[in-house]
């Protein structure tokens, strides 16, 4: 899961956060900076021969982010080391009775459906607040990278460059997208157009190094993410209304969860049956509200937006577009829907 995260700002502008929470946030933050080595000297000094090549691919999407138009700045010149830095674990929560993330309020980000901690067992005492106290879904996931939008010259964290050449391309793109554009409050919106340009940008740079393979895993990807997009868009659009009349006709907390747990089910075997190479990790997972948009989130009427970007001649086009009309627009997918 790659997150994005203005965590500095969180760290020194978070309305109503408790101090220590603050304090430990910067601190963190700082010693992940601190861990940061530059890339180049990475290279120069790994014996292994893949590892060597997947730094080399940091450097490599970062120059072909800043071909396509994206806004680099100084981010992921540098690795930075996990092992001497804490994981950063997110608490996501929503609505148990309607689908609607629960949210808290940061300066310049807006609302965001995160609250991050560095230690899991902190992470795990506010979740069980929140399910205790709000009667909240909760789900914690640890964090593969996150963005400062480019007040920080972020560097992408050495466990990324475990998980090899594509996951190492296709983060930095992501990660470089938020950079470029962010719509604040707007999460959804922001993750899904950051995974649709990094669907297209990581089979263009793969076909530009002549690896017609990769190139291809990539653009069927897209499409199978597309795919999934739909079923989980209609899902959504079920469950809302499903929850609207368990609302209006006062059903009991017991029914209405239980008769919300048989319908994820039936999404979860739709959404194995669109895309096969997502059914592994979706077919294990508890669904309720929280963890079934912590993953729609990333796809989220994924269509009207890769159709946007389709629309233009290059990525840097659409994102200018992208900018434009989301600005002060209410809906931002209703902003580009009037424009495709």
């Amino acid at each position: 899961m790659a997150v994005a995260l203005a965590l500095s700002l969180f760290a020194f502008g978070c309305s109503g956060c408790r101090t220590a929470y603050v304090a430990r946030l910067a601190y963190e933050q700082a010693r992940y900076l601190a861990s940061a080595e530059p890339v180049e000297d990475l290279v120069e000094r790994e014996q292994d021969p893949a590892r060597r090549e997947t730094l080399a691919m940091v450097l490599a999407a970062r120059d072909f982010a800043r071909r396509s138009g994206l806004d680099v700045g100084d981010s992921y010149l540098e690795v930075a080391n996990m092992k001497s830095a804490a994981p950063f674990h997110v608490v996501t929560a929503a609505y148990a009775d309607r689908l609607e993330p629960y949210t808290w309020w940061y300066p310049v980000v807006g609302a965001i459906p995160y609250r991050g901690y560095f230690e899991r067992e902190a992470a795990e005492e506010f979740a069980r607040g929140l399910e205790k106290e709000e009667g909240l879904d909760t789900i914690i996931v640890e964090a593969s990278a996150y963005s400062t939008l480019g007040w920080f010259a972020d560097p992408l964290p050495s466990t990324v460059v475990d998980r090899g050449t594509m996951a190492v391309v296709n983060t930095v793109l992501h990660e470089l997208v938020h950079q470029t554009v962010f719509v604040p409050g707007q999460i959804a919106f922001n993750e899904t157009l950051a995974t649709a340009v990094a669907y297209r940008l990581s089979a263009d740079f793969f076909a530009e190094r002549g690896d017609a393979e990769l190139a291809e895993r990539w653009r069927r990807g897209r499409v199978a993410w597309i795919e999934r997009s739909r079923i989980l868009d209609q899902a959504a659009a079920t469950l809302k209304s499903f929850f609207e009349r368990a609302r209006d006709e006062k059903w009991p907390r017991e029914r209405m969860l239980a008769e919300r747990a048989t319908m994820y089910e039936q999404v979860k075997r739709d959404a194995v049956a669109a895309d096969k190479i997502f059914a592994a990790d979706f077919a294990t997972r508890t669904l309720h509200n929280a963890s079934f948009l912590s993953i729609h989130r990333y796809a989220t009427r994924a269509a009207e937006i890769d159709e946007f970007l389709g629309a233009h001649a290059t990525i840097k086009d659409a994102l200018d577009a992208v900018r434009t009309v989301t600005e002060d627009a209410g809906d931002p997918y209703d902003a580009l829907a009037a424009k495709t």
